[in-house]
């Protein structure tokens, strides 16, 4: 029996890890599978020695309040790996709290796993430095772009491009007439209607910052299009104050659960979104969308200075220049939005446009392989046993 230990500290990680524990499983059925991890990772077989929730914090301010909480965390972390002495240890993104109790590890004169990360850190965005750091700690890299193996490679660190697992949900268009025709009969919404998906955030704090933009621009569309209607995809963590938040919406809405989410996105016509994994889903889906962002100005202070990039969404990175557009901190205003969200929904050749160019950057990162992302990740940590 092989034991894994796998640690993830957000929603995203949390998709990605119940992902890989199902392909673990499949290639390896003997296995034990203990660590951090959120409902999904639970859901095939981990065992969480406590709730994954507990780590979720945004930015460098905002993480000061509970800087012991999480120090103390990671030592629980690291106790519980020295304890249970897995084969491996496998950790996904979060870095702050992934490389810090792997950190642990290495004083750890008995422990003789394999450590494994998954998500390359974005050393080629800023502090480039850290890749010498990150190969000390560990003996396999997944990376998720084709462009990031060399950063790690050249200190000694094995790193193995995978394609990036989100991929793994390509939806089936052949079903797209099928649940976006039961979708708008459900919710009396006639064909010629414009649906619009709103994705305000996955943490309350996001969805304080970012949703009352999103209602001002939406509010503005609604004065140029009186046939908007606006699909809004709930969450447990944020459920009660989008509830509450979206009543100031001047347009007919529709609050959907988990179950019908699939035919919420199929239903809709475009997508105002929160910058983040979630806009890669938007783009399976084939939405031609808007991505918008706001942090804590101190805390958009202090990345600028250190950040080298020019794109937030991987779609637009991938590429090299700005396929999606991105409405980030000063620019994400209502005012500001409903300017560019017009121009998209008026200009049908734009659209199009750019659904074409993020597909190609999807195939880019694994959509359409014969091999998805998942399964070259288990197979990968299973050859460094």
């Amino acid at each position: 029996m092989k034991k894994f230990f796998i640690i993830a500290g957000e929603a995203s990680g949390d998709l990605l890890g119940s992902k890989l524990i199902k392909e673990l499983k499949l290639q390896n059925p003997n296995s034990e599978f203990i660590g951090v991890g959120g409902k999904l990772m639970q859901e095939q077989g981990l065992k969480s020695i406590f709730l994954m929730e507990e780590l979720s914090v945004m930015g460098f301010l905002e993480v000061v309040p509970h800087i012991k909480k999480l120090l103390d965390l990671i030592k629980q972390t690291a106790q519980a790996i020295e304890k249970e002495k897995p084969d491996f240890v496998i950790t996904i993104d979060s870095p702050d709290f992934c490389f810090r109790v792997v950190k642990l590890l290495l004083k750890a004169k008995d422990l003789k796993c394999k450590k494994v990360h998954l998500i390359a850190p974005s050393v080629w965005a800023y502090r480039e430095g850290r890749a010498k750091k990150i190969a000390k700690l560990y003996d396999l890299l997944l990376a998720i772009l084709p462009f990031e193996p060399p950063y790690f490679e050249k200190y000694g660190l094995k790193t193995m491009f995978i394609g990036n697992p989100v991929v793994e949900n390509a939806p089936d268009f052949s079903q797209k007439k099928f649940f976006k025709n039961q979708f708008r009969q459900k919710y009396n919404i006639s064909q010629s209607s414009t649906v619009l998906l709103l994705t305000p955030g996955s943490r309350n704090g996001e969805v304080n910052k970012i949703f009352p933009e999103f209602i001002a621009a939406v509010n503005l569309l609604s004065e140029k299009k009186s046939d908007l209607k606006v699909v809004i995809p709930l969450i447990d963590k944020t459920r009660e104050l989008v509830k509450e938040m979206a009543k100031a919406l001047k347009v007919e809405y529709f609050l959907v659960e988990k179950e019908e989410k699939k035919s919420a996105f199929f239903a809709a016509d475009f997508a105002l979104a929160k910058s983040g994994t979630n806009t890669l889903e938007i783009s399976l889906y084939r939405l031609p969308m808007i991505i918008a962002y706001k942090i804590n100005f101190l805390t958009h202070f202090l990345v600028k200075r250190m950040v080298k990039i020019k794109f937030a969404n991987l779609i637009n990175l991938i590429s090299n220049r700005e396929i999606i557009p991105e409405m980030l901190q000063d620019k994400c205003r209502g005012d500001l939005i409903f300017i560019k969200m017009q121009k998209l929904i008026v200009d049908q050749e734009l659209a199009k446009k750019q659904i074409e160019d993020s597909m190609f950057a999807l195939k880019l990162m694994g959509l359409g392989s014969v091999e998805n992302p998942s399964f070259k990740a288990a197979r990968e940590i299973l050859k460094n046993s």
